[in-house]
């Protein structure tokens, strides 16, 4: 097979503080026309920034080191201008977040053919328009072409977003994440198809997740980062049945499967990249690890088709995440905290001559009762009622039934009692990107609803800042700096 991408010695530092602090270090891979390399590792390991750098669209004031080679091309000696012809052309990405992707003033079909004109030049172009939304699945293309990002599903604009980095049919895709967000059956979907177009294009993917159950079944390879450096890569199949770094094994267990109690998650965060120990970076989180581990970086530990940077890499043995039985667990009471009681959601429907048209409900008669201290898992695919429940249980929503917080009627509750009761019910977005305010810090974002809620002095605000901060594995002191 002949080389699409290859990437040799690969180093990537950000501005921070005045100095520039290495996040990727000493990357090295190869993609074959045709296969799937799968780039891998917990969020910050440093996948999406190498992922960007492959493109040279780093922020301002970063420095690459390496060599990055598209067939005979070096990018990351090209001049800018240079590049401008090779993005989009030569290389295709789809963005993690379609949203933010996607101009949400502009109809996707126009979106998809600037791609095109811009290096092709034309006008329109609807029957490429056309060709590509067929191509990756949007039902009824003809009729969707004056419609804009947000009147499709956030499974198909992600498919629009690969329509655009598709239309000129490049030699290599890098896709970010392409499946978070989406639920699991769109995500299959999502995968299916890219895997399809790299097999039926003979094109190069590099696919960044933090998933490996997305992208077991497709990848041809797999590189593993953790702390901004590669610590195993190889064959996929040999991979997933023989993980051999520690934390490769450990990344496995944490995938969720049918009969577990719990999920295995790996104790301890991902080191700051200021604060990166000298030696394998995974060792002060490594069951195994020893003396020697923390003095230098491990040379790679070749293994058949499979390598890993470790001094003490795990057997070759098949791989099986501990599962426990459900009958095994003890049985355990939880006192009623929240019920919600013939939970009903009508949106209205469009009004008719003088009166509205009936709508059927969004959700109909929800039942259920969550104790103190017990976790509830509501499930369903992309438009079966799930948010719907969790913003009426908020009292976003107008429903019909009852919500009742420790026996206490919510719809009951008027002014500042109603207020006092809803600060004990807190959501958490699905989107970080869209849910928080770029223009502030992270430490005054924080800050905002206890100034809102209490009388703290700077002081107690900022100690409360960084003790929540901390409990959720982040640098405290850093991110309430501005405080």
């Amino acid at each position: 097979m002949s080389a699409v991408l290859r990437v040799e010695d690969l180093g990537v530092a950000l501005p921070r503080g005045g100095r520039g602090v290495p996040i990727v270090e000493g990357l090295n891979l190869t993609i074959n026309a045709g296969e799937m390399l799968a780039l891998v590792g917990e969020s910050g390991s440093g996948k999406t920034i190498a992922a960007l750098s492959l493109m040279r669209l780093l922020p301002p004031g970063a420095t690459l080191t390496g060599n990055i080679w598209l067939g005979g091309q070096n990018l990351a000696r090209l001049p800018e201008s240079a590049l401008r012809r090779v993005r989009g052309r030569e290389t295709g990405m789809v963005f993690q977040s379609p949203l933010a992707a996607l101009n949400p003033s502009r109809t996707v079909a126009s979106q998809i053919a600037e791609a095109w004109r811009v290096h092709n030049g034309g006008g329109k172009n609807t029957a490429r328009v056309l060709e590509l939304l067929g191509e990756v699945g949007i039902p009824n293309a003809a009729a969707r072409l004056e419609d804009y990002p947000h009147q499709f599903s956030g499974g198909q604009r992600q498919r629009v977003l690969l329509a655009m980095a598709l239309a000129c049919s490049p030699k290599l895709l890098i896709a970010d994440e392409p499946t978070s967000g989406l639920d699991p059956l769109i995500a299959r979907q999502i995968m299916e198809l890219i895997a399809r177009l790299r097999r039926e294009l003979n094109m190069a993917v590099l696919f960044v997740t933090h998933d490996l159950s997305v992208v077991e079944a497709h990848a041809d390879a797999v590189q593993v980062l953790y702390a901004g450096k590669s610590v195993e890569w190889g064959r996929a199949k040999q991979f997933f049945a023989h993980p051999r770094h520690p934390y490769s094994a450990a990344l496995l267990g944490s995938i969720a499967r049918l009969g577990q109690v719990r999920l295995h998650s790996i104790p301890g965060s991902l080191p700051e990249p200021e604060s990166r120990p000298p030696g394998c970076r995974f060792a002060p989180r490594c069951a195994f690890r020893q003396p020697d581990c923390a003095a230098s970086f491990p040379p790679p530990s070749p293994c058949g088709p499979t390598a890993a940077a470790c001094f003490y890499p795990r057997p070759m043995q098949n791989h099986e995440a501990s599962v426990e039985a459900f009958s095994t667990a003890p049985p355990r009471t939880f006192p009623p905290q929240l019920q919600v009681r013939n939970l009903t959601v009508r949106y209205k429907g469009k009004s008719g001559w003088r009166r509205a048209a009936a709508a059927p409900p969004s959700l109909s008669d929800a039942s259920f009762a969550l104790g103190r201290g017990e976790c509830l898992g509501v499930v369903g695919e992309s438009g079966s009622g799930k948010s719907t429940l969790g913003r009426a249980v908020l009292q976003m929503l107008p429903y019909e039934g009852q919500v009742l917080l420790e026996d206490t009627d919510l719809a009951t509750l008027r002014g500042a009692a109603g207020r006092a009761r809803r600060r004990r019910l807190q959501l958490v977005f699905q989107d970080p990107r869209e849910s928080m305010n770029p223009r502030l810090r992270i430490g005054e974002i924080i800050a905002e609803p206890l100034r809102l809620q209490g009388q703290l002095s700077q002081a107690q605000l900022r100690e409360n800042v960084e003790t929540l901060l901390r409990r959720v594995g982040l640098n405290g002191k850093r991110c309430s700096a501005a405080l």
